[in-house]
């Protein structure tokens, strides 16, 4: 069992909030709570099935807070290829009716695909998020110096005159999904308390694992053409998919510390917590780079 040790982190970029941000895309109006990244408000099914436009690579999907029915990823209206569970979805590419609660999946990339659809299969299914994007896995793991902190920012104590402690909670962990807890399989109850925080050193990352080869969105003419094949939008590295399409720390993501390690207690909605990404270059086109990750709800 690997309890909570940090591996090869992965990073689950959200496509369809990275567009709404960028005024690329807007959702139906029946649809907007289910794609914000937030589960805590569990609805009915849709009228139609939702659909992210691909403007870049789409490489997984996530159903968050389900519970009833079956649920499954489309590209167009193809099946998906090269698909592997990551957790609570069978080999036919649906969720597992016998588990309620949240199911991750990856697959191959389409190129031609105009975009993705979260199909939600049934009348009588409730979900919280629907989640179609981009992952990321870090180049290695971290050094041995990481930190991970449980912090209990909801609670309050003070002292009063007459030396009597008083202490009073206003949350203590992250906010159910409808009537079961965050990331719990089965509809269960989620009795984890406090908010986790990932400090991250990682050394010795390649220019191309970390930079963008064309920090933007167009490509160049004339004999160099071949030399800008990539742009900000299908770029590898992480600022093109992590950084950039977070905002620094404006949108959550989902947030895996080892990639090898499904249990549920693995995943969580973060947000970058920092103002600033620095790249201490240590050798030539080599670097050194701090993150810090906080769970969010």
């Amino acid at each position: 069992m690997a309890r909570q040790n940090v591996g090869t982190p992965r990073f689950y970029i959200d496509l369809g909030l990275y567009q709404q941000s960028i005024g690329a895309w807007t959702p139906e109006d029946d649809q907007k709570s289910l794609v914000q990244l937030n589960p805590t408000n569990v609805v009915g099914k849709p009228n139609n099935d939702i659909i992210i436009p691909r403007i870049s690579p789409i490489r997984y999907v996530a159903f968050l807070g389900h519970s009833g029915g079956s649920y499954y990823p489309l590209f167009d209206d193809t099946d998906v290829d090269g698909f592997t569970e990551v957790v609570n979805m069978n080999g036919s590419q649906e969720t597992d009716e016998d588990y309620s609660g949240f199911s991750i999946g990856i697959f191959s990339d389409r190129e031609d695909a105009d975009g993705m659809k979260g199909v939600i299969g049934d009348e009588d299914s409730t979900i919280g998020a629907v989640s179609i994007g981009n992952y990321y896995d870090m180049p290695h793991s971290p050094d041995l110096n990481l930190k991970l902190t449980t912090e209990y920012d909801g609670v309050k104590t003070i002292q009063t005159k007459g030396g009597a402690t008083l202490s009073n909670a206003s949350y203590t962990k992250p906010a159910d999904w409808g009537s079961q807890g965050a990331w719990q399989l089965g509809g269960v109850s989620n009795f984890r308390s406090g908010r986790r925080v990932w400090d991250l050193s990682f050394s010795y990352l390649s220019d191309t694992d970390i930079m963008p080869l064309n920090a933007g969105n167009s490509y160049s003419s004339g004999s160099e053409a071949d030399d800008f094949a990539d742009n900000i939008l299908d770029g590898t590295d992480f600022f093109s998919q992590v950084i950039n399409r977070t905002m620094g720390g404006h949108l959550p993501f989902i947030f895996q510390p080892d990639k090898d390690n499904a249990n549920p207690d693995q995943f969580a909605i973060c947000r970058f917590d920092m103002k600033s990404f620095t790249y201490d270059q240590v050798a030539n086109n080599v670097y050194n780079v701090k993150l810090k990750i906080r769970e969010v709800w």
